[in-house]
């Protein structure tokens, strides 16, 4: 009866010990806190949609440590990983495919343009169509976001 109840507790221990290993695996080190200071809101500004979401530094900026002067830009896939992908943001704006203006889904380039080609969190974004459409663009086109 002993040796029933050893193994069973080696048993358990085992058993305990294999799960605690692949639970602790699964486990996310928590994100770096960034404190926020108004110094900091002044230098790096968050587009208003983003700020009425509480968009954090960290939520764009993961696993770049807790200093935003060291922050590097994000890729498409960053931006993308919240707006979905280049073809829904085109489809979004479809009915301005008649008059070829649809900024996600240009005559020029379609829906493979990179983000931060037009859009910028941190400062005035910018409308790449004005570059060569200054006059016409202005007619249909709002700010750039």
């Amino acid at each position: 009866m002993g040796n029933k109840k050893t193994l069973l507790a080696l048993g358990f221990f085992l058993i305990f010990g294999v799960m605690s290993l692949l639970i602790g695996s699964e486990a996310t080190p928590p994100s770096p806190v960034v404190k926020i200071t108004p110094e900091l809101k002044e230098k790096f500004p968050l587009k208003p949609h983003h700020e009425k979401l509480s968009f954090k530094c960290v939520d764009c900026h993961a696993e770049q440590g807790d200093d935003p002067e060291n922050f590097k830009a994000i890729d498409d896939k960053g931006c993308l990983s919240c707006h979905k992908t280049k073809q829904y943001l085109a489809d979004r704006l479809k009915f301005m495919d008649a008059l070829h203006v649809n900024p996600h889904n240009s005559i020029h380039d379609g829906p493979k343009l990179y983000c931060d080609e037009c859009h910028f969190e941190h400062k005035k974004s910018d409308n790449m169509c004005l570059s060569c459409h200054s006059n016409d663009v202005k007619i249909w086109m709002r700010p750039t976001p």
